[in-house]
């Protein structure tokens, strides 16, 4: 009886230790990939707080301390805000005017060049109040945001309208969208 011969050529091994090299390959270079996209994903902590209720005012005449054009939303439920975690994007669609608040609270009442962009002069500099102003207090039920338009900026007229979004800063996400139509 012939015995079978067995060819030590090792030609036929060749393939499979590819097959077995490029598994490998591919799947050092998904656990690598996978591991730096984990590592880079939002911390889950940074959550945007939850402010269940917000009004606001808009009066075109003289209002309080601030004088006239003046914005007042008022936080009226939800998770308390630190104010150095808020920033205040303002816009008036019927002049398509913007501007954005940030840097705050400020010292005093007053907004320096680093609280804003404002490349349309929407926000009058010299008047903020609220817990954005005189060092901050934590927007909680009850408390306000207070800042006045720039009549110098384009004079808003009663029955034109202003957008405000209040931004949690750390998480980018909106407290509170307020829209208001100028009464005198």
């Amino acid at each position: 009886m012939d015995r079978p011969t067995y060819s030590h050529d090792p030609r036929g091994v060749s393939p499979v230790i590819g097959v077995v090299l490029l598994l490998s390959i591919t799947v050092l270079l998904a656990a690598t990939v996978g591991g730096f996209v984990l590592n880079e994903t939002v911390d889950l902590d940074d959550r945007t707080p939850t402010v269940a209720r917000s009004t606001g005012s808009f009066v075109t005449g003289p209002s309080g301390g601030c004088g006239e054009n003046t914005v007042e939303i008022r936080h009226a439920g939800g998770d308390s805000v630190p104010a150095d975690e808020i920033e205040i994007a303002v816009r008036l669609p019927d002049t398509g005017t913007r501007a954005r608040l940030v840097d705050l609270p400020v010292a005093g009442t007053a907004l320096s060049a680093s609280n804003t962009d404002d490349p349309d002069n929407v926000v009058y500099d010299y008047c903020v109040g609220g817990v954005i102003a005189e060092g901050g207090q934590p927007w909680s039920a009850g408390r306000t945001i207070t800042f006045q338009l720039n009549a110098g900026g384009g004079t808003v007229e009663p029955g034109d309208a202003i957008d405000v979004r209040v931004v949690h800063a750390p998480s980018n996400g909106v407290l509170a969208a307020v829209e208001l139509t100028a009464r005198r």
